[in-house]
């Protein structure tokens, strides 16, 4: 009798649970609408209490429930499976987040940490639908074994990243420059106001990474390395998801290659270490999510598409990088429906999955966006190709056709990557590729776009000009295609890491022929670039004080650190003109921490100063401070050096 209990138990299982989960939903919707109405002390119960005290009753009444042959006949009626069950809870997990954020905007409430605890619940529950019964701990252990060396070498490669990415972190750039001074001042806001909701915008950088962000400077400080800290984070991870997209693609050897190329690119090193932008994020999570899509459809398994489609809904509110992704894999699809019918069609249930868990994700940020829909356009008015007026202008100041401007656009984007001097967000006087590399990508792309009948080089010629094209039709200035071109930048690197191959095969070092020459000849490769890259960044860059902008934007970021190490009893004076002035760039804000600065604009002679208090000088007033401290000596003389330029005087009065 005792042993024939379980069997009969599991006969209204589905029930049971069922009915469980309807009271825990309902329960999570009353306290929803409790903590969005505003407190009132002279309540006893609170809105919407009786319908807490009904859900209590339901889950309560779903333990009570026996086995009786009734219960069995109503349990068996069901159709709900386990896959079916869990994706019912994505989805309604998915609705009650939508619910709490609309909510608690309509009433203010700050704390959005329940929130966004089951938003993620959501979506790992999509997941858990499709990979219950594909993991196990033995499965685990066998893999692990199997790929044993493959898992030493990605590691190995992340340990050279991670020491390219976080050496001196908050010392180089030595710098911030105003957007990272922006991002942190913004990054403090979210614990209260519009940011506090994860799901806001603000310049298209989703409140949820802002708010990481601000994770990190309560726990680190609030200083340059704590603001970096997760661009240098997101640098690291572009490694490993570059190996899988790359190995899905184009197997083991092009995925090593390509991975160690990412590890050393002077410019995924620099955006690896800055806050300003985010879209080294983007050259993370899109490859993940491109391998977990591609993986899946190859494979035929639903989870790994799940995967895919709930990262890209996150990676919604993290950056725009996103929608290009979103538009990205519409595309592919459609080109593989219809000229790869017969690869694609039998995958359409992993395509359903990929969409699916990118919707339910993606809800609460959607549901955001259609009530605000001025900030999730904001960057496109600001630095659109049409809507700033830009395409216009050009037209008119050049006489040259649409077509024709765009195209152009579009050939100054690609050639962004192996011509222009990267200067925007940088100050590098080299492209984004070097020589080396630029030749290698441009053999890759040809030999990629002639194996586009493949449906996974079909998807990395996409993967690439969809980025570009993006680029140079959508954004503007063109001078930003230097880092915005960063979207396409693991693309073209998995291109590069082709063209080695390729080159080697031709001239008859191949790795099937002559596999210890191949090794010996990609590893001289790798090596000169490695070596050129340091020197790139490590060497031609980060001593020669380029980053910033401008000598007032270095300016700036001096005055904040030296400002942050003076006494909140202390005045601050600086003499001001059209150029150098507080308030001119956030970073000063940031580093000091928002201390006050008064700003002189008129002679030094005609201000009266007291004891104790601080006069600086920018570059071009430090004449004009230097005679009149000869007049007033006994104060403490400081100056700070921006490599061989004085950048800032300060008189400490006596």
């Amino acid at each position: 009798m005792v042993n024939s209990q379980p069997e009969t138990e599991t006969g209204i299982n589905n029930l049971r649970r069922l009915i469980a989960f309807s009271g825990f939903f309902l329960l999570l919707c009353s306290q929803i609408l409790i903590f969005s109405k505003p407190f009132d002390g002279n309540i006893v119960f609170p809105p919407y209490t009786w319908l807490s005290v009904l859900s209590v009753a339901i889950f309560v009444f779903s333990q009570m429930i026996r086995p009786t042959p009734f219960w069995q006949r109503v349990s068996a009626r069901l159709t709900f499976s386990d896959q079916t069950f869990w994706i019912l809870v994505a989805i309604l997990l998915s609705i009650v987040t939508m619910l709490a954020t609309a909510s608690f905007l309509i009433f203010s409430r700050l704390n959005f940490i329940p929130v966004v605890t089951i938003w993620f619940l959501s979506a790992g529950s999509y997941i858990y639908a499709f990979s219950k019964e594909n993991f196990s701990f033995q499965k685990w252990a066998a893999w692990l074994k199997v790929h044993r060396n493959e898992i030493l070498t990605i590691l190995a490669i992340m340990v050279l990243a991670i020491a390219l990415r976080f050496y001196r972190l908050g010392q180089i750039p030595r710098v911030l420059d105003g957007d990272e001074g922006l991002v942190g001042l913004f990054a403090q806001i979210t614990n209260s106001g519009e940011f506090a909701n994860p799901f806001a915008l603000w310049e298209n950088f989703g409140a949820l990474y802002l708010q990481a962000i601000n994770v990190t400077l309560k726990i680190f400080g609030v200083n340059a390395f704590a603001l970096r800290l997760l661009p240098a984070i997101g640098g690291v991870l572009a490694v490993p998801a570059l190996y899988l997209l790359a190995r899905q693609i184009g197997g083991r050897r092009i995925a090593v290659i390509a991975s160690i190329f990412l590890a050393i690119s002077h410019t995924h090193v620099h955006f690896s270490r800055i806050a300003s932008v985010a879209y080294i994020h983007g050259t993370w999570l899109a490859p993940f999510e491109l391998y977990f899509l591609l993986s899946g459809i190859e494979k035929r398994k639903s989870w790994r598409t799940a995967i895919g489609g709930v990262l890209l809904g996150i990676h919604l509110s993290i950056y725009l990088t996103a929608q290009i992704v979103f538009a990205l894999v519409i595309v592919y699809m459609l080109i593989a429906f219809i000229f790869y019918r017969a690869w694609f069609k039998p995958a359409l249930r992993q395509a359903l999955v990929f969409w699916a868990g990118f919707f339910i994700t993606a809800a609460p940020q959607l549901y955001y966006i259609w009530k605000l829909p001025n900030n999730f356009l904001n960057r496109l008015t600001q630095d659109g190709t049409i809507q700033s007026g830009w395409l216009v202008n050009t037209m008119q100041q050049t006489g040259a056709s649409m077509p024709q401007v765009l195209f152009e656009r579009v050939v100054h984007a690609f050639m962004a990557l192996i011509y222009y001097p990267a200067i925007d967000f940088y100050g590098s006087n080299n492209p984004m590729l070097s020589m080396i590399s630029s030749t290698l990508f441009l053999i890759g792309l040809g030999v990629v776009l002639w194996w586009v009948r493949q449906p996974g080089y079909l998807l990395l010629n996409g993967y690439f000009w969809g980025a570009t094209l993006s680029v140079g039709l959508f954004a503007v200035p063109p001078s930003a295609d230097s880092y915005r071109m960063l979207v396409a930048l693991p693309a073209a690197i998995i291109m590069a890491a082709v063209g080695l191959d390729q080159v080697l095969e031709i001239i008859g070092l191949g790795w099937q022929k002559s596999r210890n020459a191949y090794i010996f000849s990609a590893t001289c490769v790798l090596a000169s670039l490695l070596i050129f890259n340091l020197w790139i960044y490590y060497g031609d860059f980060a001593g020669q004080c380029r980053y910033g902008g401008n000598l007032v934007g270095r300016f700036a970021s001096y005055l904040g650190s030296y400002t942050g190490t003076i006494e909140n009893e202390s005045n601050i004076y600086l003499l001001s003109n059209t150029n150098y002035f507080y308030g001119s760039h956030a970073s000063t804000d940031f580093l000091n921490q928002v201390r006050p600065i008064t700003n002189i604009p008129e002679p030094i002679d005609e201000t009266h100063f007291v004891s104790g208090e601080i006069v600086i000088a920018p570059p071009e007033r430090m004449e004009e401070l230097q005679l009149w401290v000869r007049e007033n000596p006994g104060g403490v003389i400081h100056y700070l050096y921006d490599c061989k330029t004085t950048i800032l005087m300060s008189y400490l009065l006596p």
